[in-house]
């Protein structure tokens, strides 16, 4: 009676440290505790629960728009102050996709990002295509989405700080740069934002049992940072948890000195990262190091990277002159997380290729890399347990872009 009485108790600390047993005695896949202490002492649950949405909108073909309240500037908000907007569609609820918009980043005297959250409404009019699509039609043949019954929640892309920023900077010239003069602040709410759409995905999808964190670009940075304990503190352990970024680079160009001290300073994401992960150094390659640190903490979660060894908006955006050089950056940081987390982290590495992004257009159904169709290693990647399966890492040999 003694032992069973302790054991019942030592149970009921595991789970108020919010840890869930398998019925075999063993933890539950997932965050383990003392990551996810740690992750809350950094402050980067800051923001849970606080957005309130003001606005909801049908804007057709299934879609609803939801606007946050700005809070008198406190709240969620796109870089230049205007209130940031998501959209969601609603098919399976237990299937979850959570995606997050690219569109450039903003540092100082560097703009090139997107700065209104309706510039990336869906577009309802058009037929879908992409991960956002039911099928694509390939000549005779029809291609399956294998997300085609899954919920979204979509995150569009304005806070100029790769959804992983929390600071406002006052610079004037960035209003006069984007031909507004009025906005001398820049709102990189980054973190603010993607909390508002990961919150809602939890309050309209409370028993989703799979939840797929997809992004594309400067959505694919942040999909692979901050976003992932975001999601993972709001739905818990038993959901099964995966990434999908594409072309998010993540790893950097440390030789670009100004830009990588510029960017660490104006956004601030470095305050969020966990002091045990010994190589999240904000002015080095602090993003993949975070992935690694992540894989390692978390049992239960998997990510899959795809990109193109000639990226030419990346390589623009990290100033990396050539594809022999930016394969080799990919190469480095994303084979050493492979290499160290081989049935958790896989790639889908095109040669020859200069285009951007996969996920929300043709290219999804068409891309092969090694004679394998990204949607076909779409659908390997939603069905992988377990280090056995068709799930592949998959990286082309090097073929030379075409001249231009």
């Amino acid at each position: 009676m003694i032992r069973t009485t302790r054991t019942l108790v030592a149970a009921g600390l595991l789970l108020l440290a919010g840890v869930t047993l398998a019925g075999d005695g063993q933890r539950q896949p997932g965050l383990n505790p003392a990551a996810a202490a740690e992750l809350r002492e950094v402050g980067l649950d800051r923001y849970v629960g606080q957005a309130q949405v003001i606005f909801e909108n049908d804007i057709g073909n299934g879609w609803t728009q939801h606007t946050f309240e700005p809070a008198g500037g406190a709240g969620p908000l796109c870089i230049a102050g205007t209130p940031y907007s998501v959209y969601t569609r609603i098919r399976n609820p237990k299937k979850v996709m959570i995606f997050l918009q690219g569109g450039g980043a903003c540092w100082q005297d560097f703009y090139f990002c997107n700065v209104l959250a309706e510039a990336q409404a869906p577009d309802t009019v058009s037929e879908f295509t992409g991960v956002f699509g039911d099928s694509f039609e390939d000549g005779p043949r029809t291609i399956k989405n294998p997300l085609r019954n899954w919920s979204i929640v979509y995150l569009p892309y304005c806070d100029g700080s790769v959804f992983n920023g929390d600071n406002d900077v006052f610079d004037p010239a960035f209003g006069q740069a984007i031909g507004v003069p009025e906005a001398v602040v820049r709102f990189h709410r980054g973190l603010r934002n993607a909390t508002a759409g990961i919150d809602m995905a939890k309050s309209m999808f409370p028993g989703a049992k799979r939840v797929l964190l997809a992004a594309s670009s400067a959505g694919g940075v942040g999909a692979v940072g901050m976003a992932p304990f975001l999601t993972r503190l709001a739905f818990g352990n038993r959901v099964d948890l995966r990434v999908f970024n594409d072309a998010g680079p993540v790893a950097v160009n440390v030789f670009d000195v100004q830009a990588v001290l510029q960017r660490a300073a104006d956004w601030q994401f470095g305050q969020f990262y966990p002091p045990s992960c010994l190589g999240c150094d904000p002015l080095g390659q602090g993003g993949t190091a975070l992935i690694d640190w992540r894989l390692s903490n978390d049992s239960g979660i998997r990510e899959a990277f795809y990109s193109t060894d000639g990226d030419g908006t990346n390589r623009f955006f990290l100033r990396v002159p050539t594809q022999a050089d930016y394969r080799g950056l990919l190469l480095s940081e994303h084979g050493a997380l492979n290499a160290a987390h081989p049935d958790r982290y896989k790639r889908f590495i095109r040669s020859g290729d200069a285009r951007h992004i996969a996920l929300q257009d043709d290219q999804y159904y068409l891309n092969r890399a090694d004679d394998t169709r990204l949607v076909d290693w779409m659908g390997a990647f939603l069905r992988a347990r377990g280090n056995a399966g068709p799930w592949q890492d998959i990286v082309e040999d090097f073929v030379p872009l075409p001249a231009p």
